[in-house]
């Protein structure tokens, strides 16, 4: 009798354990450890963010930083899901947005003031000196749309040069082969290039539109990390003045090492594009109609115009403040 009850007791207490790792394994639960993983190509603009990386205010513990040499590549690793937030230009945005992809504007970095240019050999000093010319250009990225732009402005399309696709890292050596007779370069490379012999005949203060570099989350980053999303863009305000300062940081050597090149060139990179603040990114993404919504409309039509976009992004919410409104005063 005694042996059945211990039996009894012991069946109870295993059945017991046993629901308890059922439940435990069943239940959804929430992944606490999980890194904001942040992929911010490369670009002056963005070094703020990752110099507060460096500096321990967005800890490893929680923020994984995913290096890619040029935007197009961080444009397309937010797509695919392997990354959750990506620093990547307006055009980006609404090619993101026409293919599906469920993301938020959090808050606009930057305005491009000559940090993006078409750069030629010395012997091409205009725009329609392109006709026919080798040009080499991200078909992916925001200089697909500055080269159509100065195309159209100066009555030619794509079908008036060869353009050769390339990623930024390329250029630089595709000149130097001989491979191409321009190229459409961002900061710092494109500082690089003319001191190789490159002048710039086109730049991004020329486009009828700004070219605007945004940070942008997946709406899974905005459910799930609204804290580690908060100090991201808290991190990137404190730090532009930094970075922006004209003068050496803890943190440069790693921004040097990033974008390949010297203090003296970085400098003159910062002078190359303008920080948008807080007032102005109010201004910008609130109200009943935004004002980057308007912007980010125009964009679409000459995109559509243009063959960059085959059909109008969804009609529905991109923008998000609420983030940003939590670090400001």
């Amino acid at each position: 009798m005694k042996l059945a009850e211990h039996f009894v007791k012991r069946l109870v207490v295993l059945s017991g354990a046993l629901a308890l790792v059922l439940t435990a394994f069943w239940l959804p639960r929430q992944d606490k450890g999980r890194r904001l993983r942040v992929s911010p190509g490369l670009w002056p603009g963005a070094e703020a963010i990752v110099v507060a990386h460096a500096r321990g205010m967005l800890p490893a513990a929680e923020f994984q930083f995913i290096e890619l040499p040029w935007s197009s590549a961080a444009m397309r690793a937010l797509g695919n899901g392997a990354a959750d937030v990506a620093v990547v230009t307006l055009d980006a945005v609404l090619r993101m947005r026409e293919a599906g992809q469920d993301l938020r504007v959090l808050m606009v970095l930057d305005e491009s003031t000559g940090a993006d240019a078409i750069l030629a050999r010395e012997d091409i000093a205009t725009v329609k000196a392109l006709q026919g010319r080798r040009v080499g250009v991200d078909i992916r990225g925001v200089g697909a749309w500055i080269l159509m732009s100065a195309l159209e402005g100066a009555g030619m399309t794509m079908n008036d040069v060869r353009a050769v696709p390339l990623t930024h890292p390329e250029m630089e050596q595709a000149f130097a082969d001989g491979l191409v007779d321009a190229v459409v370069a961002s900061e710092p490379l494109a500082g690089r290039l003319r001191s190789n012999g490159m002048r710039a005949i086109f730049d991004s203060r020329q486009l009828p539109l700004p070219v605007m570099r945004v940070m942008v989350a997946s709406q899974d980053a905005c459910d799930h990390a609204g804290g580690q999303l908060a100090a991201l863009l808290k991190a990137q305000i404190e730090m532009v003045p930094v970075v922006r300062s004209g003068s050496r940081f803890s943190g440069l050597e790693l921004v040097l090492r990033r974008e390949k090149t010297g203090a003296a060139a970085f400098y003159d990179a910062l002078k190359l594009w303008t920080p948008v603040d807080p007032a102005a990114n109010r201004d910008l993404l609130t109200g009943d109609t935004p004002r980057l919504g308007v912007m980010a409309e125009k964009l679409c039509d000459q995109m559509l115009r243009m063959g960059l976009l085959q059909a109008r992004p969804p009609d529905q919410e991109w923008i998000d403040p609420t983030f940003l409104e939590e670090v400001l005063p």
